[in-house]
């Protein structure tokens, strides 16, 4: 429910402010004072686009702030959990700013928010009609959703059981989808994918090996030049080599003790000779100590690395992403291969769903037609009430094309029609009613569905247009009604209707001074006959215009 309302320097209205009541709040005053600014006040705290044009001239910005109770019982808690509001004493404060250069601010209970939380939240909490707008109630799309609110509880177990049963056939839809494919296109798929997994498996690879190859490499790169010059040396030291150093050191050796034996001043060089020879020969022996094998060749790792590099680099990057790719193979392999014989369990799994959704959906659907039938002849019954004898009303049903079938409310599409004359075809409403009618439509089928209707405030913006009379009595008394389940709103220029007020407030223009202001004030008992008076007979001072005010505000209580 809206408890207050502030507006400043928007439009002509400097500042004003009013704190509505329950039931029925009745908005007079004379044309131009800004009966219809309030109203647009309204519409900016619910998101509605509003430009600098509405900025009162000379003045920086226009404010403008409304405090609604009860939101816990209007407002989802997902809703508020989302933008995480938290509405303290079942209280929400929404604020909007719209300054001269035309940028908004909003604020939700102190926080600042994007305009878009205004028009998800504002939903929720106030429905506006105007004579010309094209509400909710003439568009088809929600016509079926206000059908199964008029049946409340009643059509809550069926639909949840549809629902449950539409889940788990989507859900065999989607995996149809895993296993249809052309035959030829599969086999070449299954025929490329064994060919990416015998690559990778027949490998053997394991992680962390790239790493280890590498060093591996490099250490039998290191080896193999070490034995290369290793085996120069060797090469020079052996005896075994006839054409080695070695080999002729020894045989200089042998020389040398010939010529000891023949003159004694060589016995010095001969032994110095078979001592360096020994030396060389102890050497030799040590070198062959210092010479590496290995069990594998540097060729032998160097092409196991590349093969290894080769596979990460087509299958992903790293092997992580290798081992990834090695896992949804398979299991696409595995699809593939399996997917006849699945697809037929599906098929067969989808027939038996389908006609256990046909089952539920045609429940629903008898529901329904039985509620629509209810709700026609109570709509035909609240705009005779209205002044409108020979109307007549149908809930229109038809099936969904197959491509859409089912969603999750059934296959039903629900359309309201309406005729208002004998002898006139029934049309769809949005195509029928206007003016007068329109409201009156909207006033029955509002009043009918005013329990199911969880919107707190209903707000009719001269609604009236076109109506006189009885019609004008029959309106007040249905928004009478209407009043007992919502905080209603009237902006009228019908006497008929204003003194079916619970709460009247009167919109002046103050052209005292310099400027013109707009001023809101709620009426008393006094003020109510005075401008009830005015409203019938244009003069608030006409006695018998005041009786007649006071007779209907008595009437209408």
């Amino acid at each position: 429910m809206l408890v207050s309302l502030s507006i400043q320097d928007f439009a002509i209205v400097e500042r004003a402010s009013f704190s509505p009541g329950k039931g029925l709040n009745i908005l007079t005053g004379e044309t131009g004072a800004g009966k219809s600014l309030v109203i647009d006040a309204i519409g900016a705290l619910l998101g509605h686009r509003i430009g600098r044009e509405y900025v009162r001239k000379d003045c920086d910005k226009a404010v403008i702030e409304a405090v609604f109770d009860g939101i816990s019982s209007v407002i989802p808690s997902a809703v508020l959990e989302e933008f995480g509001i938290e509405a303290e004493e079942d209280t929400l404060i929404l604020l909007r700013e719209i300054s001269k250069d035309g940028r908004s601010i909003v604020r939700v209970n102190g926080r600042t928010m994007p305009v878009s939380v205004l028009k998800t939240i504002g939903m929720y909490l106030v429905d506006i009609h105007g004579q010309h707008d094209q509400q909710t109630i003439f568009d088809p799309s929600t016509h079926l959703g206000m059908l199964d609110a008029y049946l409340g509880d009643a059509i809550d177990p069926e639909l949840q059981a549809f629902r449950e049963k539409l889940e788990a056939y989507r859900a065999i839809l989607n995996e149809r989808k895993k296993y249809e494919t052309d035959p030829q296109k599969s086999r070449q798929m299954q025929d490329l994918l064994r060919y990416q997994i015998g690559e990778i498996e027949e490998g053997h690879f394991q992680e962390g090996e790239e790493e280890r190859l590498a060093e591996k490499l490099h250490v039998l790169k290191m080896s193999e030049k070490r034995n290369l010059h290793l085996s120069f040396v060797l090469d020079a030291l052996s005896s075994e080599d006839s054409e080695s150093p070695i080999s002729a050191l020894q045989n200089a050796a042998s020389h040398l003790d010939e010529l000891k034996n023949m003159d004694a001043s060589f016995a010095s060089s001969s032994d110095q000779l078979h001592s360096i020879c020994m030396d060389l020969q102890a050497m030799y022996g040590d070198l062959r100590k210092e010479e590496l094998d290995s069990d594998e060749s540097y060729d032998e790792v160097e092409a196991r690395l590349e093969k290894l590099r080769g596979c990460i680099a087509k299958y992903g990057g790293s092997f992580e992403s290798m081992q990834a790719f090695l896992k949804e193979a398979k299991e696409r392999l595995e699809i593939l291969t399996e997917g006849d014989s699945r697809l037929k369990q599906l098929h067969a799994e989808r027939v038996k769903i389908e006609q256990d959704l046909l089952v539920v959906a045609n429940k629903l659907h008898a529901i329904r037609e039985e509620a629509g039938e209810k709700l026609s002849s109570q709509i035909v019954s609240e705009l005779a009430f209205l002044e409108i004898p020979h109307a007549e009303f149908k809930v229109s049903f038809t099936k969904r094309p197959k491509d859409r079938f089912f969603n999750r409310t059934g296959y039903d599409e629900v359309e309201f029609l309406f005729s208002a004359n004998k002898g006139e075809d029934l049309k769809p409403l949005a195509k029928t009613a206007s003016g007068g009618e329109a409201a009156r439509i909207m006033l029955a089928i509002k009043a009918i569905l005013a329990r199911a209707d969880e919107t707190s405030v209903l707000i009719f913006d001269e609604v009236d247009a076109g109506i006189s009379g009885e019609a004008a009595k029959a309106v007040s008394l249905s928004m009478k009604k209407l009043s007992k389940y919502h905080q209603v709103f009237c902006v009228t220029h019908m006497g008929q209707i204003a003194a079916a007020a619970d709460q009247h407030f009167f919109i002046s223009k103050d052209q005292s001074g310099e400027r013109t202001k707009t001023n809101i004030s709620e009426l008393d008992e006094t003020g109510r006959i005075a401008e009830v008076a005015r409203l019938l007979s244009g003069n608030p001072e006409d006695e018998l215009s005041r009786v007649l005010a006071k007779n209907l505000i008595e009437e209408r209580r």
